[in-house]
């Protein structure tokens, strides 16, 4: 138990020290009575004895109790509190969910919300963050170590990859349908542009500087998971094989898939592993599942942090000043009957 506040209990100690003394000063009795005389008989009664005391006794725990109540308020007014020191152990990673939503990669994109859940469940001190693009780049989650904010929004675009799948045969009664339509998008909102759509070097890029303190922090381990199917339409500011090189400078990871159909494979493979990044063909036995355990098992730093917890209770302290402040009353009004 510490005192936040202990120059209270200094100044206490002094004014609980000299209140008895002004307490039960003695005092002039005849300062506001009248003066009587012969009055040694009255006070040799029993009666006036035994009222006498009582009103004694009752001033003076009327006065205890004022004591008691000021001496808990200075308590009070220290703040005491338990003060301890929690040594936390959480890895040092970031990881990016960078998606093109075009909806020939909804089938591709579904499966990897469906696992990268998993992965977010198992997650202890490292941040996620998810990223979409098309002709524009959103970021829905940036960085963060709130899972069920992270889970919840995967949930969001996998019932809007699902809505993208059911939409192939374009029946008229799903898009009559408000909150269908509304599911369906979900993906695209604030992704499209004039200039083209899947920008696919431009997506990674701008995933890549969305990762904070980037600069500052050069040791922090950094993944990003890009899925697209490489079907370029516009011209982007930046190249997928120079998208790829800046996350290289940057010492971050990158962890590529893509559909079957797929534009351009050998360029765009070609890209991300010249880079150092990893590529995985789709059509390949259990790709998604080998990218998940690649991503489980890329190097993370151990950090201890110490984290300093204050608890306090007043409520206990101002529940017992209640009582003992109407304590004080109580006795008070019985003493002066």
């Amino acid at each position: 138990m510490e005192l936040m506040f202990p120059w209270a209990i200094y100044v206490g100690i002094p004014v609980l020290v000299l209140i008895p003394f002004l307490m039960f000063r003695k005092k002039d009795r005849y300062k506001k009575g009248k003066k009587a005389a012969n009055t040694s008989y009255v006070e040799e009664t029993p009666l006036y004895k035994r009222l006498v005391f009582r009103y004694r006794v009752l001033t003076f725990l009327s006065m205890f109790c004022l004591w008691i109540a000021i001496a808990i308020g200075f308590l009070m007014l220290s703040r005491p509190a338990k003060v301890d020191t929690i040594t936390e152990e959480i890895r040092n990673r970031d990881i990016f969910l960078c998606m093109d939503i075009s909806s020939s990669v909804d089938q591709l994109n579904y499966e990897l919300c469906d696992e990268l859940e998993q992965v977010v469940r198992g997650l202890k001190g490292e941040r996620f963050g998810i990223s979409i693009f098309n002709a524009r780049s959103v970021i829905l989650v940036p960085l963060t170590t709130d899972y069920e904010y992270v889970i919840e929004t995967l949930h969001q675009l996998k019932e809007s990859f699902a809505a993208g799948i059911q939409s192939g045969d374009y029946s008229p009664y799903s898009w009559e349908d408000p909150e269908f339509y509304q599911t369906f998008y979900y993906k695209f909102e604030g992704t499209f542009s004039d200039y083209g759509s899947s920008l696919i070097g431009d997506g990674l890029a701008s995933c890549l500087f969305s990762f904070r303190d980037l600069e500052e922090n050069p040791d922090r381990a950094r993944v990003i998971v890009f899925s697209t199917d490489n079907q370029l339409n516009g011209v982007p500011l930046v190249t997928v094989e120079r998208a790829a090189e800046l996350c290289e400078e940057h010492d971050v990871d990158i962890f590529a898939i893509a559909p079957d159909n797929v534009v351009d494979e050998d360029y765009f493979a070609r890209s991300i592993e010249g880079a150092g990044g990893t590529y995985y063909r789709v059509t390949e036995p259990n790709a998604v599942e080998n990218l998940i355990a690649d991503i489980e098992a890329t190097e993370t730093s151990i950090l201890e942090i110490k984290e300093t917890r204050v608890t306090e209770n007043p409520e206990k302290f101002f529940v017992w000043i209640l009582l003992f402040a109407g304590l004080h009353m109580l006795f008070g009004r019985l003493a002066r009957r």
